[in-house]
């Protein structure tokens, strides 16, 4: 992990980087072809795929810092993603690594509040991302599936609380 997290804002994270152009059969396949997918039909997730955008980043990208109130979840499809957390001294902490299949920025399309932790690449990834905005319009347009996908997002803040539970525990005194 870079020590540039601490000061850099490249390219105004991912909002000032160019798309990928894919079809909409092309991002369909990129989503069914992770393991983030299970829970869809390919209808669905052909649904989904006209609500996301396909973005190319290089190593030691941010993705979004901790902090900052844009609100967009991120899909990992190839490459990973540093998790980092600062400390009290401003020092950054890696708390996870997350790979393919896995998203990131689950919170902020659902409650809006700034990021809880920064993202940066740790090598080219390919991501997929899908806006507060584009999430409202999918749940007007397909109720069904933004249900699925907010489900989804249950589970897994389930998991992360359940775990950080468990971690809790260890270095709490007796």
């Amino acid at each position: 992990m870079s020590a540039s997290i601490k000061t850099a804002r490249p390219f105004g994270g991912l909002s000032a980087r160019t798309k990928t152009d894919l079809s909409l059969l092309e991002k369909t396949n990129l989503i069914d072809g992770t393991q983030w997918a299970n829970e869809f039909s390919f209808a669905q997730v052909k649904k989904l795929a006209a609500f996301v955008d396909v973005y190319q980043v290089p190593e030691e990208s941010v993705l979004f810092f901790e902090g900052d109130k844009n609100a967009f979840l991120v899909l990992i499809v190839t490459g990973q993603v540093h998790v980092v957390k600062f400390d009290s001294q401003r020092n950054p902490k890696r708390i996870a690594t997350l790979g393919p299949g896995k998203t990131i920025g689950e919170m902020s399309i659902i409650d809006g509040e700034p990021r809880s932790a920064s993202a940066v690449t740790a090598v080219e990834s390919t991501v997929m991302v899908i806006t507060a905005e584009k999430f409202n319009r999918l749940l007007d347009e397909w109720p069904r599936v933004a249900v699925i996908l907010v489900m989804k997002i249950a589970k897994l803040m389930s998991q992360y609380l359940r775990q950080t539970s468990g971690r809790l525990i260890d270095h709490l005194g007796s």
